[in-house]
């Protein structure tokens, strides 16, 4: 919906754009122009065609000295740092995509993996976080948020499937707690990606191994004075599993712009269905001794299916003097989730298996309104802006099944979970060398859980809940404050200081805890976040781009929600620091490469209490053979380093390739580190001819080396059926082998 501009002198990052669909808005701070042009720049300036044809231009101010405002959709925010970006489509589709969440990867610093079947929602890591599915980085899509809270499998659960990779014409990234218009969840960063609006009419089909089959269907067309584009996609893939993933996803979206560049509107619909098997981590040892093969399962009924539609609304005004900017969503999500992770260990006849069901109606909207003023030489940007949501969930429970029949219930509830939230940002630029930035920003929330779990006589107490009733209402609320500073430019080096908190909500269930059961208490609603991080970019010798930034985040508590065992378990707080180094070199015309480095560090402030590894949960007839504690100030997964290297050529004759290697270093999987995950180096690759403006085919290629590699690795108890015993094992879910993928595309 919006439009992104990120100049390399300020974000650190080449300032691609995409052509497709896109309105570009950049910001002036102009020192030798009258405030007329000044404010033409900030609001009505096309950088697209600047930029696509001269991206080296960009850079050349020509004795101007511009700051950029980002733009997207609904969000508006003058903050800079070292660590923001901008990514556009042809840089997104230059790399071969496993899975849809793989857009992700675009961002310097994060890996996105799967520990389940391919339509569950990815695991992420980025800056010393074990992101889970979401809990600690904000997604949306089309200005709607992704991140779900109070989910059935895990808080902020993000499940990217229902987004076709080809529809994405940016993605905007930011890291750390520090932007006035990101509220929950935006701990570790948030990513936004915006849709285009335009497409030329085309059919592309793709074939490969495991029984990979995708058909896409793309195009737009003029209609009732705006643009009407409908995309559809059928999806079909079994992965290299003993058990075939036999993943089928539908996805279709509709969306309709209005307007020109300074006054238009949007209206987006989205619908996704997907429905497959799983194979879930199984036991190191049990692969070792031939119990079960590296690709097979333990159980072949593991598996899911999710529904998630949606309609989005979006209207932008800008003029000489300001811009205004609304939003509104409504989201139907439902999700039928199959697991087995610890195999036999809570019951020895029927087996661990449960059933996590979430069915949830979302909506929500957002407003913001920008404006600039200038005092002589000095300008101000002002932004405000209001943002609410609802979630009503009308069930969302854990149930014990065998073989997907349910077998009673863990926890369930209906919940309804309200936010509302306010802020305000200032920009003033003092000196041509010297802005500032300073966002306030208030949130309000309220938990209302209604526990289902209930006597005959309609009471709630520990016979009928045995974690202790959760029927109740909560309110809670939090200020964040975000200051921002950037130095510079000198000789085309810029300097960023930032600082500021954040938040990410707790599940519902556990903070309307009764608290009847100790082992069950009710947590905290909000857990905050505080961070700091200095950074500088650059461009050296006209066509390398370069970053550099230092951070450092203190979570004050690792409160999760389980969604496997009904509880939110506290961990303690915690401080991550970490060192990340960006480049982007452009050789010439058709040929450029990237090179991205993260080293981060996570502990525990103190150590937590002792971790049994799952030991307590294990049936009274096969306990542990000896007592687990493990007792340490490591954070388990969190990742200690990331490398990825690319190489993108684009030759005038049609031909274009990339080349990309992606590091993921070694990680502690107990808090006393006596169990780590080893490092592992994939090599991805793509090679196409493009002939004219109609027919394109590609290949990809993922894996090359064939590295035997695990897309995610835990540590802990678990007992297979014939175990007399539950053991303490690494817990492993294979990456895919050598894969190939073709795909031919006619446009017409």
């Amino acid at each position: 919906m919006g439009a992104t501009a990120i100049p390399a002198s300020e974000g650190g990052h080449p300032p691609y754009c995409s052509l497709i669909g896109r309105d570009v808005a950049v910001t002036g701070r102009v020192l030798r122009m009258g405030t007329d042009d000044k404010r033409r720049i900030l609001l009505r300036a096309s950088a697209a065609v600047v930029l696509a044809s001269a991206p080296a231009a960009a850079h050349d101010t020509g004795g101007l000295d511009l700051d950029t405002i980002t733009i997207v959709a609904t969000g508006v925010s003058a903050m800079n740092a070292a660590s923001a970006g901008d990514v556009n489509q042809a840089r997104i589709l230059g790399q071969p995509l496993l899975r849809p969440a793989a857009v992700l990867e675009s961002i310097p610093g994060l890996i996105v993996t799967q520990h389940s079947g391919e339509g569950k929602a990815n695991q992420y890591f980025m800056r010393a976080f074990n992101l889970d599915h979401g809990t600690d980085l904000a997604l949306e899509v089309d200005d709607m948020p992704v991140n779900l809270p109070t989910h059935a499998h895990g808080q902020g659960y993000s499940d990217l499937n229902f987004l076709i990779p080809e529809l994405t014409a940016d993605l905007h990234y930011k890291k750390g707690p520090y932007y006035a218009d990101e509220g929950d969840f935006a701990t570790a960063g948030t990513a936004r990606i915006a849709l285009v609006d335009t497409l030329p009419a085309s059919l592309s089909l793709g074939a490969g191994e495991e029984g990979y089959r995708r058909a896409l269907a793309l195009g737009s067309t003029e209609l009732a004075g705006g643009t009407l584009l409908m995309g559809g996609e059928l999806y079909r893939n079994n992965g290299p599993f003993e058990v075939p993933d036999d993943y089928r996803r539908l996805n279709g979206v509709a969306r309709y712009r209005r307007g020109d560049r300074d006054n238009y509107f949007t209206l987006t619909a989205m619908t996704y269905s997907g429905r497959w098997n799983a194979t879930d981590q199984v036991p190191a040892s049990a692969v070792e001794e031939g119990v079960v093969d590296r690709f097979g399962s333990l159980n072949p009924t593991d598996g899911g299916n999710t529904e998630r539609s949606s309609l989005s609304f979006s209207h932008v005004a800008r003029t000489d003097s300001g811009q205004s900017q609304i939003s509104a969503y409504v989201i139907r999500y439902q999700l039928d989730l199959w697991s087995t992770f610890t195999y036999n260990l809570k019951d020895p006849v029927n087996g661990d298996q449960l059933l996590q069901h979430d069915d949830r109606l979302v909506y929500g909207g957002k407003a913001a309104k920008s404006w600039r003023t200038d005092f002589g030489s000095v300008s101000m940007t002002n932004v405000v802006g209001a943002q609410a949501r609802v979630d009503d969930i009308r069930d969302v429970g854990i149930f014990p099944t065998a073989q997907r029949r349910v077998l009673g219930a863990t926890q369930e509830a209906s919940v309804t979970e309200s936010m509302a939230a306010v802020y305000l940002e200032n920009s003033i630029r003092w000196r041509g060398w010297l802005r500032t930035v300073v966002g306030l920003r208030e949130d309000g929330f309220r938990f209302q859980v209604r526990d289902k779990l209930i006597n005959p006589d309609g009471s709630c107490n520990l016979d009928s809940d045995p974690l202790g009733c959760n029927t109740g209402n909560r309110s809670a609320a939090i200020f964040s404050p975000k200051l921002g500073v950037v130095l510079g430019p000198w000789a085309g080096t810029r300097v960023f200081l930032n600082a500021g908190q954040g938040y990410h909500s707790n599940d519902a269930r556990g903070v309307t805890r009764s608290g009847t059961n100790p082992d069950a208490a009710p947590v905290t609603p909000l857990t905050r976040a505080s961070s700091a991080e200095a950074g500088l970019s650059s461009r050296l010798f006209g066509m390398w781009d370069t970053s550099l930034d230092f951070f450092r985040l203190k979570l004050r508590s690792e409160l999760t929600f389980s969604g496997d065992a009904g509880v939110t378990e506290p961990s303690g707080s915690t401080t991550r620091t970490g060192l990340e180094w960006g480049n982007t070199l452009r050789f010439n015309s058709w040929l450029s490469g990237e090179l991205n480095a993260a080293f981060t560090k996570s502990r525990f402030d103190s150590e937590p209490q002792p971790d049994d590894l799952g030991c307590g949960e294990a049936a009274l007839s096969h306990p542990c053979a000896q007592p687990v504690a493990i007792v340490g100030r490591y954070v388990p997964n969190s990742p200690t380093s990331v490398i990825d290297a690319s190489l993108t050529a684009r030759t005038p004759r049609g031909w274009y390739a990339s080349v990309r290697a992606r590091h993921f270093g070694e990680s502690p999987l107990v808090e006393d580190n006596s169990a780590r995950s080893p490092a592992y180096t994939t090599v991805d690759a793509q090679v196409g001819f493009q002939a004219g403006e109609r027919w394109s085919v590609s290949v990809d290629l993922f894996n090359i080396a064939g590295v035997k590699w695990n897309d995610i690795e835990y540590y802990y108890v678990s007992r297979l059926k014939d175990q007399s015993s539950p053991t303490a094992d690494y817990v492993v879910h294979p990456g895919v082998p050598r894969t190939v993928r073709a795909r031919v595309q006619d446009a017409f």
